[in-house]
């Protein structure tokens, strides 16, 4: 019988082990454009689409797709939130009387607006210092660079992804993302250096294809494209584990040969 043996990879211990978070999404309270004060934590349990909206820009059009994500999978326990801000572009300067009534009107916005807010000028939302700051959201430092950014939330309100304007809502990453549902791992790979796939109480598990010979560089990546890690898998291994306790979000692993390179995105719930 072929014997099989079984690297595990021991990341260091900042890589992983996350420092306190100060809040998480569900811990803060919001204004809804219709003048409710309401806390996010009404939305535990659910996954969120966060976006910072405008009624004058050249992505506004996005409304539509938006409205069109959530008539289709709001069933999925997947809601929208979206955000005025007339910070960029000054491309939202009405009352939210005003917001709500382009948005109804003219794209038929079912989902939940919020009163406008600051994100880049004046006194930003703490929702938003939250989203952009891995110091309070545990996970990654990103700037808001214009209307219609996307950010996701896992439905224990941690952070789970970033996407810009030009990013479609209907994208198949967020797409894939709102249907991972409460699955442990959703894989999208090639079967070239990777067979298998697996969960166990070692963490997540990855079997190398028996065609796999070569010695493997791995790499571990946030979806926003941070480097987490950086490993050589000799050949002769025929399988490893990431950790168990990953946070829950979109990670991409990527393997390279020297003559080849797979992707691997799975989502972490």
């Amino acid at each position: 019988m072929k014997n099989v043996f079984v690297l595990v990879l021991l990341f260091c211990v900042p890589l992983f082990s996350s420092a306190q978070t100060l809040q998480n999404f569900h811990d803060f309270e919001v204004v809804t454009i219709e003048g409710d004060t309401i806390s996010l934590s009404q939305y535990a349990g659910k996954k969120l689409l966060v976006v910072n909206t405008a009624s004058y820009c050249g992505y506004t059009h996005q409304f539509n797709d938006l409205e069109a994500l959530y008539e289709q999978y709001n069933t999925n326990n997947f809601e929208i939130l979206g955000f005025p801000c007339n910070d960029f572009g000054s491309q939202d300067p009405g009352a939210d009387s005003t917001i709500l009534e382009f948005c109804t009107s003219n794209y038929n916005v079912s989902f939940q607006m919020m009163s406008r807010i600051h994100i880049k000028t004046g006194d930003t939302s703490a929702v938003y210092k939250w989203l952009q700051r891995a110091d309070l959201n545990d996970v990654s430092d990103v700037s808001v660079t214009w209307n219609f950014n996307k950010f996701l939330i896992n439905a224990d309100g941690t952070w789970a992804g970033y996407y810009d304007s030009p990013v479609m809502p209907n994208a198949p990453a967020i797409v894939d993302w709102i249907l991972a549902g409460s699955e442990p791992l959703n894989i999208s790979k090639t079967e070239k250096l990777i067979s298998t796939v697996a969960v166990s109480d070692q963490g997540i598990q990855l079997i190398l294809n028996e065609s796999t010979t070569q010695d493997l560089t791995l790499r571990l990546l946030s979806i926003t494209g941070q480097n987490l890690g950086e490993f050589e898998i000799q050949k002769g291994n025929s399988n490893f584990f990431l950790p168990a306790n990953l946070n829950a979000g979109i990670y991409l692993i990527q393997l390279n040969t020297g003559n080849s390179t797979e992707t691997i995105r799975f989502v972490k719930s």
